[in-house]
């Protein structure tokens, strides 16, 4: 793993006879999550998946280990969320043990497994993302909410998708503008309500030939540095924008509620929230 400066690398000493399944398990990575799959490669041979979900599987057949089978060689090489149980059936099945080819035959089923539970968790769960108001001013503003669960809401505005999720403490915006889809994060998550609101009314204040946006005192907020394409602050408001009206319509949210953004860019009154 590349996310530190530190080697993982460590010796282990085993017993004669010690089953290469056991000495595997022995070796295995110490983490805890579940759903990442690793490979052993041992003396350079594919030689099993490893996961917290499985443990160890073996790719070849087990062997107890002796004097004149030396094992100078043992490395996990992990293989990013993609299922255990998928990763060691394709692997089994001859599959060569190619990581970047793996992800991208796997990325569909991902996506779908990732949606079928996202519409479990908005079924079942009673929480949600973004508040009442912010999803009545979306709608009042065009928006149709496609899917709106405890981490992920999703809704379509100007036939183009939007994306708004929770990430720790961050929310995350994914939007369409002329260069591609570019995100805005931003906290606290009353901040990227009225950021959101803001940012889908300029699109209807433009389409009606009116400016982005209204020529009104703004409040105090923080000091953005630019770092190559991005705007960024960090502290109680922490924002990374990657565009300038993204930046302007955070200007103009920073100490506004929802229905005061709504009030100041619409041309209506926000209706009632539905409980």
């Amino acid at each position: 793993m590349g996310d530190d400066a530190e080697s993982h690398r460590w010796q282990l000493r085993i017993d004669d006879g010690t089953l290469l399944s056991a000495m595997l398990a022995a070796a295995a990575p110490n983490v805890r999550s579940r759903g990442w799959s690793w490979i052993a490669i041992v003396n350079g041979e594919v030689s099993a998946v490893w996961s917290v979900d499985y443990g160890v599987r073996l790719l070849v057949d087990d062997r107890r280990l002796t004097t004149d089978d030396v094992v100078h060689d043992v490395y996990f090489r992990y293989f990013l969320q993609i299922d255990p149980e998928w990763l060691y059936q394709r692997l089994r099945a001859g599959a060569p043990a190619d990581r970047n080819a793996l992800v991208d035959e796997y990325a569909p089923i991902a996506e779908e497994k990732y949606e079928l539970e996202l519409r479990r968790r908005e079924r079942e769960l009673a929480d949600r993302l973004l508040s009442a108001e912010c999803i009545a001013a979306l709608e009042a503003l065009g928006a149709t909410v496609d899917l709106h669960a405890d981490q992920v809401c999703r809704f379509d505005f100007q036939r183009e998708r939007w994306t708004v999720e929770r990430s720790d403490s961050m929310t995350v915006v994914s939007y369409p503008e002329p260069r591609g889809r570019t995100r805005a994060s931003l906290r606290p998550a009353g901040l990227a309500e009225s950021w959101t609101v803001a940012a889908v009314a300029t699109r209807v204040r433009s389409a009606r030939g009116l400016s982005s946006l209204p020529d009104v005192e703004l409040h105090a907020s923080p000091e953005l540095r630019k770092m190559g394409s991005r705007w960024m602050s960090s502290g109680p408001i922490a924002v990374v924008l990657t565009d300038e009206g993204a930046v302007a319509c955070f200007r103009f949210a920073v100490g506004r509620t929802v229905p005061e953004v709504f009030g100041l860019l619409a041309q209506w009154d926000l209706p009632a929230v539905r409980e």
